[in-house]
């Protein structure tokens, strides 16, 4: 039965011209169920908001990521990826290193930097110099379910072969997204609990709904 309600769809490379379109699509998907903005209330902070949508844009038409596509051409899932080798590993933050002023976005980075620095992927796979890093997976919620996900990884897992990237490296902030990973056989080699990072007078930053209650970071040996 399971076969019977997988929906019919294309994946297929997102370009320059679908960035409003994928913005949009992520507003309405991925940023109001992301658990790191859900835990500081960034969906009111408008500057923030703009800084991570101007975050996403700079994936979109990297050559590296892909949309799911309904046989009506409604867009129903987005992947965003980056390639990221040894010797620029330290490189990865860079845009939001490089963006000016404090916004709650800056408490993301500094959490997600810290996740990729702790997690370490290349100094725990000496012999992997290479990976493709899966920064966003987002599905429409009445698609769910539905094989569209796993479409998606599938992708980019053949997009990681053709670049000669030995590794698929993904961190879930969301309970669900992690589940997903579990089931397409991704390994995970690091977890940060969400109650163990807090702020400088010992506060808990990101207060997240439950059943999210940790990052993780997964990797998927190709």
């Amino acid at each position: 039965m399971s076969e019977v309600i997988k929906c019919i769809h294309n994946i297929v490379p997102t370009t320059a011209e679908d960035k409003q379109v994928v913005i949009e699509f992520l507003r309405k998907f991925f940023f109001r169920d992301e658990p790191l903005i859900l835990g500081i209330n960034m969906l009111e902070d408008v500057d923030s908001l703009a800084k991570l949508e101007n975050y996403c844009f700079n994936f979109v038409d990297n050559g590296l990521a892909f949309k799911a596509v309904s046989p009506d051409g409604d867009l129903i899932g987005v992947v965003l990826n980056n390639l990221t080798c040894r010797v620029d590993g330290e490189k990865n933050n860079k845009i939001e290193e490089d963006t000016k002023g404090y916004t709650k976005f800056n408490d993301i980075t500094a959490f997600l930097d810290k996740v990729e620095r702790e997690a370490d992927v290349f100094k725990k796979y000496p012999n992997v110099d290479r990976v493709m890093d899966i920064k966003i997976i987002s599905v429409d919620e009445s698609f769910r379910g539905q094989g569209v996900c796993k479409a998606l990884i599938d992708k980019t897992i053949e997009l990681a072969l053709e670049n000669e990237c030995p590794m698929v490296y993904v961190e879930c902030s969301s309970y669900f997204s992690a589940k997903a990973a579990e089931r397409l056989g991704f390994e995970c080699i690091y977890t940060l609990y969400f109650r163990d990072y807090l702020d400088e007078n010992g506060e808990v930053i990101f207060k997240t709904p439950p059943p999210h209650d940790s990052s993780k970071v997964f990797v998927l040996h190709l």
